[in-house]
């Protein structure tokens, strides 16, 4: 039931039936608020809006020279339509005051002369109370059938059924924190479209009512038959409703998971600390969870770059309080995407970084390997993109008993360590693929080694400063091609010959033959400690 009366509904019953529509028959689905006489010119300046205006036509007869400005003024102040007794003091109304109403969508009804003015505000008063009465009764259902939702702590699902009911309409509750969808009709009714769920499709196509509260969205009511039509302002009183009661529901179930996460955080930074010394323990505190850590597991390990840095600058409460809503983002945001990859990972969150328990289904390692690294692309310019923060991944290698993880938890921090020596921040570092730089790591700083890098490669790097040249990054690429010039001119796409004219100037600039073994070894070193300290 629509819970507005229009000019329409009140010209439809049977005391309005000998009622004519002068001008401004596009109009009539006017919504009325209430009726009032006319009794002077100027009855729009008490006007609310909405207003039925009834006038004997007196008013205009003595203002005759002001008609047009007269209704202008009615529609400017928002009156709904004028209802006029036109034979009282006209034979008609000029053509040029109903050309002017049909223009400008002013309803221009006339009255029967034989009726009395109380015969026609008692009954349109009468149908307007009747629907306030209505109005009323409807929004006291909404709040009894919310607050006992609530009261109940009835799940969402329920609140769906219930408010499909109120609105008579086939929806469906997408919630975005658990990425879980609800329908309040059976899945034999939903469409092919809603099944292979894409929301921002969805969200495009039909028309839906956002629930959340400031900046925070918990999910999208959609209208699963609504099409480019408008959700009716009539609907928005139950919509208001169930927007508190699933922003309550939602809240209760964040905060149960936190206590679950606090445990599971817990549970998980006793398995990579090495604090559990007994296998049992640790078989036991898994089936709490429903975990199984029977397989190979791989730690990974992602750190959001400088977030302490940003921390450190804040100047306000509510520079903290944002930091801290994109903080608490980022971590979802890479949640979801490793979730994506990997459906039961296990994970632990530890102020600005995240621990991943990873294990894989099946034998297929490389699979396993190329959906880790396929994730961690997705992760990195996930992040940077939507906010613009960078994070690094260390990844440990396997480990086959659950009591050695803490190894490859070691190993997944190590690798960020290095990566952050070696490309600063966004990178993805897998343990097993550092080879020498964890030898290295230990010692580039000592004084010999450096010594050892400048009497190795010194010299390149002063002709380079000296003559703007590409000599060191020319031995570079020469040494992650094996030594093979031909490949190493492809991949600067250099001509070969000026590849052997830059190796020959490396060669006597050094002061080494380049083809011995212990000669490209000592450039080899010495490179990979360059690129740890530049």
């Amino acid at each position: 039931m629509s819970k507005n009366i229009t000019i329409k509904d009140i010209l439809n019953t049977p005391e309005f039936c000998d009622f004519k529509v002068l001008a401004g028959e596009k109009a009539l689905n006017k919504n009325v608020s209430s009726i009032t006489i006319m009794d002077a010119p100027d009855p729009f300046k008490w006007s609310k809006g909405g207003e039925i205006v009834l006038s004997s036509g007196y008013i205009f007869k003595v203002h005759f020279d002001e008609f047009h400005h007269i209704i202008m003024k009615l529609h400017r102040a928002g009156i709904a339509a004028l209802f006029i007794k036109v034979k009282r003091f006209f034979n008609e109304l000029p053509e040029e005051i109903l050309s002017l109403a049909d223009e400008i969508g002013f309803p221009i009804i006339e009255v029967p002369l034989q009726m009395a003015f109380t015969e026609v505000i008692n009954p349109a008063l009468s149908q307007i109370i009747n629907l306030q009465a209505e109005v009323l009764k409807i929004s006291e259902k909404i709040h009894s059938t919310f607050t006992d939702l609530v009261i109940n702590n009835e799940d969402t699902q329920s609140i769906i059924n219930a408010l499909s009911d109120l609105l008579n309409e086939d929806i469906l509750y997408y919630d975005t924190y658990f990425q879980k969808a609800y329908y309040s009709c059976s899945m034999e009714m939903v469409t092919e479209e809603f099944r292979d769920f894409n929301l921002s499709d969805i969200l495009n196509k039909y028309h839906y009512y956002t629930i959340g509260i400031n900046k925070e969205v918990y999910g999208y009511i959609i209208y699963l038959k609504h099409k480019g039509e408008d959700i009716e302002k009539d609907n928005y009183n139950a919509l208001s409703h169930a927007n508190t009661a699933l922003i309550l529901d939602v809240q209760k179930k964040i905060s149960s998971l936190q206590i679950e996460d606090k445990h599971k955080n817990e549970f998980v930074q006793d398995i990579i600390m090495n604090n559990i010394k007994f296998k049992e323990e640790v078989n036991k505190r898994a089936e709490i969870f429903g975990w199984d850590l029977s397989r190979p597991i791989r730690v990974m390990v992602i750190d959001i770059d400088n977030f302490k840095v940003e921390y450190l600058k804040l100047e306000s409460k509510n520079s903290n309080e944002e930091l801290e809503f994109i903080r608490e983002k980022i971590i979802k945001n890479i949640t979801q995407i490793i979730k994506s990859y990997f459906r039961d990972a296990i994970y632990a969150t530890f102020s600005d970084s995240l621990v991943f328990l990873l294990q894989p289904k099946d034998k297929d390692m490389k699979r396993f390997d190329s959906q880790i690294k396929k994730s961690s692309d997705e992760i990195r310019n996930s992040t940077r993109e939507k906010f613009e923060f960078t994070v690094t991944l260390g990844v440990g290698d396997f480990k086959d008993d659950i009591m050695e993880i803490h190894k490859s938890y070691e190993e997944a921090l190590m690798s960020i360590k290095i990566g952050r020596v070696l490309y600063k921040n966004d990178a993805a570092i897998f343990y097993g693929e550092l080879g020498v730089f964890r030898l290295l790591y230990s010692v580039y700083e000592n004084e010999e080694v450096m010594e050892f890098c400048k009497s190795s490669i010194g010299k390149i790097i002063d002709h380079d400063e000296k003559y703007n040249s590409e000599l060191l990054k020319t031995l570079i690429i020469i040494l992650e091609n094996d030594w093979n010039l031909k490949s190493a001119a492809d991949s600067m796409f250099i001509h070969y010959n000026t590849m052997k004219y830059r190796y020959k100037k490396i060669s006597m600039l050094l002061d080494e033959d380049l083809n011995q073994y212990e000669v490209r070894l000592k450039l080899s070193l010495a490179l990979k400690i360059y690129q740890m300290t530049r």
